[in-house]
């Protein structure tokens, strides 16, 4: 089984200090570089070929994870991005989440998080912690659905699914939950994707939200 290599990016060297030693201690897990500048990041994805993911802060000095977030997405989509930041603020997760972020956890967040949100990422789940989830969905419902917005028919197996994916359940947890495999999970996730004409995790949960297919969380 090939290695998850990841690239590191953090302004504070303690950060990437403590990342290194923390995953040091997953075998499945190589990081293969550090960044202490957004800069420097661009220039590392571009000679690192392999690479699958980058876990990276949003205040980085020269380019902001905001901007490099884009920039990495657009020439390289198949590369996963993790953001670690301190901050749980509605701007900076929106903003992150329409550059093509997958996954947004706490700097706070213990060491099963950090592992189980870059095993997602790897398996081609976005994570996004539950912290960071529920302002998300504060935020989507302060939005006005747009006028064309029109409820897509769900079958009820569709709409359980959406309910557990907004509560962040993984596909191997749904699948246990509603006693399915997790191939059929995958494949009721993609169809559900694709009915709602929306690209990820985040679309769907402002379509649920904002058609009262989701209106009460269990916080």
């Amino acid at each position: 089984m090939s290695s998850i290599k990841i690239l590191i990016a953090d302004d504070h060297q303690m950060i990437l200090e403590g990342l290194k030693s923390l995953l040091s201690l997953s075998p499945e897990i190589e990081i293969v570089a550090e960044a202490n500048d957004g800069e420097k990041v661009l220039e590392l994805v571009e000679s690192l070929p392999e690479l699958d993911q980058v876990i990276l802060d949003i205040n980085m000095p020269s380019v902001d994870g905001i901007e490099v977030t884009k920039k990495i997405k657009s020439t390289y989509p198949e590369i996963k991005i993790l953001i670690l930041s301190m901050y749980n603020r509605q701007e900076f997760i929106k903003n992150l989440i329409e550059s093509g972020a997958d996954g947004y956890i706490l700097k706070n967040s213990d060491k099963a998080e950090l592992l189980g949100a870059i095993h997602s990422l790897h398996k081609g789940e976005p994570y996004f912690g539950k912290e960071v989830t529920k302002t998300i969905m504060k935020s989507f419902q302060k939005e006005k659905p747009p006028a064309e917005m029109h409820e897509v028919p769900l079958t009820e197996r569709e709409k359980d699914i959406v309910k557990l994916i907004a509560e962040t359940m993984t596909t191997s947890e749904i699948a246990e939950k509603l006693f399915l495999s997790t191939h059929t999970v995958d494949t009721h996730r993609k169809n559900i994707l694709s009915k709602l004409e929306v690209k990820n995790v985040a679309g769907l949960v402002r379509y649920a939200i904002q058609t009262g297919l989701i209106k009460d969380f269990d916080w």
